[in-house]
């Protein structure tokens, strides 16, 4: 980076004192910013602006100096703020990467505001996932929401903070952060969370005995994706509320998804089971005849080829 040389002589040939001293000042300022640069890019910083204000005041005698100092300010911000990063301090960087960029907007230098505007998420997502991948949810929570508070649109900080807040057991700000996530390009993977948090909620309305949530929850994963376990808390839940064609509905979705479930043979009582109360007999007949010879649930399907009077 050149240094700019000025003579008082020079100078005062075409200035008048004060303007020539004003002069030789800035140039000064800005030969010590160039040499501060490799040692302290902070100082470097402040003597360049310092070169900018003085010249600036001079019009055209101070135009050099005040061109260069617009070229290198941007950039020096940028340098400082990698340097902070690789001292792990991030939010000193992301400072001098803001500063960068309403330097470079202001000195209109594009390439610069767009490499800013681009280091700023990437540098907070490094650090968010770093939380994630430690389980240190909350902090990961937090990282995430300082890269969308600069990058709205980043589908992927919305998506893992989901995942933070759900696994802090924030179920209702998770689904808020994996819609959002959805609405930008993350719509499979989002997808997948979601059926996945219904699901959740399902099983825990299971427990509470509560099957009209069971119910709900489950219905609505597999709105998001379709499984084998949302399906199977259906039937059941459904089967409880005399719900019986969508018990039966779910109980073959469920054996379909997992023929070779460990539960088959349970599964298929209870699906013949609804299709019964959904007076669908012949069909329940032929589901009860599959498991006739089963160890545990032969006997009572047996019993209802009787009671049924299936051929």
């Amino acid at each position: 980076m050149k240094k700019i040389f000025v003579t008082l002589m020079v100078a005062l040939c075409t200035l008048g004192i004060a303007a020539a001293q004003d002069l030789e000042k800035a140039t000064e300022l800005y030969n010590n910013a160039v040499a501060a640069i490799d040692n302290n890019k902070a100082e470097a910083i402040s003597l360049f602006e310092q070169a900018l204000d003085m010249a600036g005041k001079l019009g055209d005698e101070g135009a050099e100096i005040a061109t260069q100092c617009k070229s290198i300010i941007p950039k020096l911000y940028i340098s400082h703020g990698k340097e902070l990063v690789n001292e792990k301090n991030l939010d000193g960087a992301v400072d001098q990467f803001k500063k960068a960029i309403e330097k470079a907007e202001a000195f209109g230098d594009a390439e610069v505001t767009e490499e800013a505007k681009a280091l700023i998420p990437q540098i907070l997502m490094a650090d968010a996932n770093q939380a994630l991948n430690a389980k240190d949810y909350a902090a990961a929570a937090e990282g995430y929401q300082k890269v969308i508070d600069a990058d709205p649109a980043n589908g992927q900080a919305h998506l893992r903070k989901g995942q933070a807040l759900a696994a802090l057991g924030k179920a209702e700000d998770a689904i808020k952060s994996f819609e959002l996530a959805s609405e930008n390009g993350q719509e499979e993977a989002a997808a997948k969370q979601l059926s996945n948090i219904y699901v959740k909620k399902a099983v825990a309305c299971q427990k509470a005995k509560d099957m009209k949530g069971a119910l709900e929850n489950a219905q609505k994963s597999t709105q998001y994706v379709d499984n084998a376990n949302a399906e199977k808390i259906i039937g059941i839940s459904a089967l409880s509320l005399k719900q019986n064609k969508v018990a039966a509905e779910a109980f073959e979705a469920y054996l379909s998804m997992n023929p070779n479930a460990s539960d088959k043979a349970q599964i298929t009582y209870q699906l013949g089971t609804a299709l019964v109360g959904a007076g669908d007999n012949a069909k329940a007949c032929g589901y009860f005849k599959q498991i006739a010879q089963d160890a545990k649930w032969g006997e009572a399907a047996r019993y209802q080829i009787t009671t049924l009077k299936c051929n």
